[in-house]
């Protein structure tokens, strides 16, 4: 037994695994370079709010159309050149919108970064499919390959008021240095990968095909486990993403809180689910990672019913708690993984094809619950809204269980 471990464990699995997360961290560096500087960039190119706020969401949109062709892409061409191909666009985004003139060029810049994006967000569940072979180690690698964007958008926030801008002098010279660190992080990415010797093969995992070749698209969709982690997957982008968007209000409206001290509870609720999010998916092996989810969504469950109708600290307390929303992305990736038809030689398509579905979830999370904050139900409402969609997952988890005695099958390897 520790034999075979050993021999699922490859030497360089780390190295490659370490190239791959830089580029992501600065991928998600540049996606969140603007935020903290929007009023010197709005007062810059003249756009309202609503204006900037559409740019800044242009990646989103095309991640939608975008994923699925590049997951297919990836599992054609491989790691090596999708991830530096990836590297190259998003530089790129982050250049033309230091240079834009206006807003409409500032939208283009940004949506280069949602048709390289994809060649990088894609790219790493694949990697981890091919060089993490040991069952136990491989949710630990997702949640540290999850939480490299995050970790990207921490950096930004942190740094760009206090020291990117005061030593640079300018928004758009705060957007060609970081262009400059993703094209650093794609040369990395390049010589590692380059210099990498064949991944592991694992004997012993079944390729789910019927012909003898990759699964097709109408396979994967007919898998039950990809439909349990599509249906997952858009329950879960709405909420996080939604409370990404409005926690802050949130806090502000329901504790009384100042705006400084919102947004500084809801920095420490996302610095509550970065932590968690590289600690509970090692723990959540195949044996208990249908009971993790379910706790998780029930702990997520109270925390938001407390926010809705508690004290002003219950508030609080019950924010950072929220923080755990960060790791039912992890958790549900590994159970898309693991489904039934997902291999390592189409891990980077069934991972497109995933993505696109739940970033329509990521869209109208943060839509619907500002609509719901202007009306009547206002940001109660919204959290009992989302409270309610974690029971339901919890039962399609407990349904699939039920249905269905194993979470899926090894992860083959190309």
């Amino acid at each position: 037994m520790a034999d075979d471990r050993a021999s699922r464990r490859h030497p360089y699995r780390w190295v490659i695994f370490g190239a791959m997360a830089g580029l992501y961290v600065a991928f998600g560096l540049v996606m969140l370079a603007i935020p903290p500087m929007v009023t010197e960039v709005r007062t810059d190119l003249g756009l309202t709010r609503g204006e900037i706020g559409f740019a800044i969401g242009a990646w989103a949109v095309m991640y939608i159309v975008t994923a699925p062709p590049a997951g297919r892409i990836i599992d054609r061409v491989g790691l090596h050149r999708s991830l530096g191909t990836g590297a190259l666009l998003i530089a790129t985004s982050a250049a033309v919108q230091a240079a834009a003139p206006n807003g409409v060029v500032l939208w283009l810049a940004v949506a280069i970064a949602g048709v390289g994006g994809p060649l990088v967000s894609l790219s790493a569940p694949k990697l981890v499919a091919i060089w993490f072979l040991d069952a136990a180690e491989r949710p630990m690698a997702v949640g540290f390959y999850t939480s490299a964007p995050a970790l990207g958008g921490v950096l930004s926030l942190l740094l760009t008021n206090s020291v990117l801008l005061p030593v640079l002098g300018g928004w758009r010279s705060v957007l060609l240095a970081e262009s400059l660190v993703v094209l650093l992080a794609g040369v990395v990415w390049l010589v590692v990968s380059g210099r990498a010797p064949a991944p592991p093969r694992d004997p012993a995992a079944t390729a789910w095909t019927a012909d003898g070749g990759s699964p097709s698209v109408r396979m994967l969709l007919r898998s039950h486990g990809v439909q349990l982690a599509m249906g997952l997957g858009i329950g879960t982008f709405f909420i996080t993403q939604g409370l990404a968007a409005w926690l802050p209000d949130i806090l502000e409206q329901r504790s009384g809180l100042s705006t400084t001290a919102a947004s500084n509870w809801a920095a420490v609720s996302l610095a509550v689910g970065l932590g968690s999010r590289l600690v509970m998916p090692g723990l959540a092996t195949a044996a208990r990672r249908s009971r993790m989810l379910q706790v998780t969504m029930a702990v997520l469950v109270v925390a938001m019913v407390a926010l809705a109708l508690g004290h002003a600290a219950v508030g609080v307390a019950a924010a950072v708690v929220l923080g755990l929303r960060s790791v039912l992305n992890s958790l549900v990736v590994v159970l898309l993984m693991e489904a039934e038809h997902v291999s390592a030689a189409n891990a980077a398509t069934a991972y497109g094809l995933w993505f696109s579905v739940v970033e329509v979830g990521g869209a109208l999370g943060p839509v619907a619950i500002g609509a719901l904050g202007d009306s009547g139900p206002g940001f109660e409402g919204a959290l009992v809204l989302m409270a309610a969609m974690l029971v339901l997952m919890m039962a399609a988890v407990s349904v699939a269980d039920r249905r269905r005695p194993r979470v899926g099958v090894p992860v083959a390897a190309v």
